[in-house]
């Protein structure tokens, strides 16, 4: 079964809303009318292994609660840099990041 709130009322009664969701249901949020979110129970052990997780996001998707990047592989694995450049690229990132710690 599925309760719809709007978002002004969810934060009203959010520790109802979330009592609903402990039992199983779901609480679709509305703004405007138009549902943004869904408060579902999380899924535990959905897969057990990497090899597995391919399938499950496909699943997911498939279902319409994933979209699945346009882009498949991974930037980490791109090695050629186009052009002439010499950068140290983990010092750069190393003072990029050094405000953060």
């Amino acid at each position: 079964m599925m309760v719809t709130v709007a978002v002004h009322n969810l934060k009203d009664q959010f520790s109802w809303y979330l009592a609903k969701v402990k039992t199983g249901e779901r609480v679709l949020i509305t703004q405007h009318n138009q549902p943004i979110a869904e408060l579902i129970q999380p899924q535990t052990n959905v897969f057990r292994n990497e090899a597995q997780a391919p399938q499950f996001l496909y699943d997911m998707a498939a279902e319409g609660r994933a979209v699945l990047a346009e882009r498949f592989e991974s930037m980490a694995k791109v090695t050629d840099i186009p052009g002439d450049i010499d950068v140290d690229v983990i010092a750069l990132l190393n003072e990029t990041r050094a405000d953060r710690f």
